[in-house]
């Protein structure tokens, strides 16, 4: 699914038969972290868990992806309550950036075409 969407596993850890925590680097080279939950309901309690991952290990992303399941409304209340952008409350994983190219690599490119 990680590689589908365009980032690059670094590491898998399974916290419970239904729940794992995937650190990813998106095309820019940026870290995001994923909490993914294998549940119905996903609630409040799930939102704070992801905030204290997100806030020890510090990446540019945080995604609690819920994986055939939804987020209860007391969930979507904690994470507008908690006000970091970098929390996102996901049922499928966002694709990553492109990779941007260097100026002076486009540049070679457009000149090989004249």
């Amino acid at each position: 699914m990680a590689r589908n969407a365009g980032y690059r596993v670094i590491v898998t850890e399974r916290l419970r038969s239904n729940r794992w925590l995937v650190t990813l680097v998106d095309g820019d080279g940026h870290t995001v972290l994923v909490l993914a939950q294998a549940r119905p309901l996903i609630g409040s309690a799930d939102v704070q868990d992801l905030a204290e991952f997100v806030r020890l290990r510090n990446p540019t992303m945080g995604i609690l992806l819920a994986i055939g399941g939804v987020f209860s409304a007391s969930a979507h209340h904690t994470c507008a309550e908690l006000r970091d952008r970098r929390l996102h409350l996901c049922t499928a994983l966002p694709p990553a950036p492109a990779v941007v190219a260097e100026e002076s690599a486009m540049r070679n490119a457009l000149a090989s075409l004249r």
